[in-house]
């Protein structure tokens, strides 16, 4: 029990310290001159890792960066996607991504007075290469099919939300309008199919 507590404070740690590294690597970059714009888009909140909410997450954070971000250099954009990263998988993900680009300064040896390169940050498209190959589930529309047989309307959750969520899964899996009605019959309380 002692190893695991040790273990979850130096990963809470290791967030901390990410989270200090990346502010202090966007602080020592050249900042350009953007001009002051309205906020627009709410920011996309962190991502835990979760493949049931990268979808909608990445989708937010990509317009986010287009509207926020769009005369950022490649360093900045990656900092602030890898700064989005939290908990144990996505998080510790952000934080081997980040050593790699700040290893060009540990490798490379210097001569005394010489200017250090700037670390190697992915481009935006390799960015989101990386990042959709890493937490995109395997086939989203066998996954979105798989979750569709596996959603059951709780006992306390409202239709609406419920039909939402069902809509969803129903167009990422594919799935054929006959077959759908199918398992919507099957998952819905009886009584509201008894009202139908």
């Amino acid at each position: 029990m002692a190893d695991l507590n040790a273990l979850l404070g130096q990963l809470i740690q290791g967030q901390i310290d990410l989270q200090n590294h990346i502010a202090a690597l966007v602080a020592a970059q050249p900042q350009p001159a953007l001009p002051a714009c309205k906020k627009v888009v709410m920011d996309p909140g962190s991502f835990n890792g979760s493949p049931a909410k990268f979808h909608e997450w990445w989708s937010k954070l990509k317009v986010w960066i287009k509207i926020t971000m769009d005369r950022a250099n490649d360093a900045m954009v990656a900092a602030a996607v890898y700064s989005w990263l939290m908990g144990l998988k996505a998080g510790q993900w952000a934080q081997v991504h980040l050593d790699q680009c700040m290893a060009t300064h540990a490798t490379l040896p210097l001569a005394p007075g010489a200017v250090p390169p700037p670390p190697a940050w992915p481009t935006r498209a390799d960015l989101e290469a990386e990042i959709e190959g890493f937490f995109f589930p395997g086939n989203n529309q066998e996954w979105g099919r798989a979750q569709l047989l596996c959603l059951r309307q709780g006992p306390r959750q409202h239709i609406d939300e419920f039909l939402a969520q069902f809509k969803v899964l129903k167009i990422q899996s594919h799935c054929m309008d006959n077959y759908a009605r199918d398992l919507l019959e099957r998952v819905l309380q009886r009584r509201l199919l008894e009202q139908v």
